[in-house]
């Protein structure tokens, strides 16, 4: 993608998540507080850690090598990654240790399991095969093809920390096999990309 339409992008993402998030409200609250953007000559673009959202403006980026640091090292480690959201949430922010896949859609859209990262350099191992991972720092991040792919798998990532918050009171959540859930996840990125490949 050119530096400009990325930019462009990020500019208009307020208004794309106050949309998408309509349907997501009984889940748990999700700020982005970042994106990044895989751009042409091995680099990405990324709005300014603190800016804010409904009011940026094109001094508010940074552009990176891919080779710099960790967020360039997941666009380095996944060719099929084009976007990457640093997130807030709710009730993600709590999680302190791995969650099994307890979910069908977490097994098939996020990975087996969401792990949980001590820094930022073990958040590019945590999210290895899968699209959500969580930081102890409160932060999580969350990856995609799309801009609202990356944005489905923060929503999901906050159902199935809800899910496994609620579970825990009630004496801990049931999970599913961990074959099974490898299983489901392989089939529908296949199916995902067959699909994604017909629609080009």
């Amino acid at each position: 993608m050119e530096k400009e339409i990325a930019i462009n992008t990020i500019l208009g993402a307020h208004d794309f998540f106050l949309q998408q998030s309509a349907g997501y409200k009984s889940w748990g609250k999700v700020e982005v507080l970042q994106i990044a953007i895989r751009i042409e000559g091995n680099a990405y673009i990324i709005n300014n850690e603190n800016s804010d959202f409904s009011n940026l403006n094109k001094d508010d980026f940074q552009s990176n090598l891919l080779s710099e640091n960790w967020i360039g090292s997941i666009f380095l480690k996944r060719k099929n990654i084009n976007y990457i959201l640093i997130t807030k949430q709710e009730f993600a922010t709590q999680i302190k240790e791995e969650i099994p896949p307890i979910l069908d859609d977490q097994a098939q859209l996020l990975g087996v399991t969401i792990r949980v990262a001590k820094d930022n350099n073990g958040i590019v191992k945590a999210i290895k095969n899968r699209f959500a991972a969580v930081q102890q720092n409160g932060k999580s991040i969350c990856i995609g093809n799309t801009l609202e792919d990356a944005y489905v798998a923060a929503q999901l990532l906050e159902k199935t920390s809800k899910a496994f918050i609620e579970a825990k009171f009630l004496g801990g959540a049931k999970s599913i096999n961990k074959i099974e859930a490898w299983v489901m996840q392989q089939f529908y990125q296949f199916k995902y990309s067959k699909e994604a490949h017909k629609n080009k």
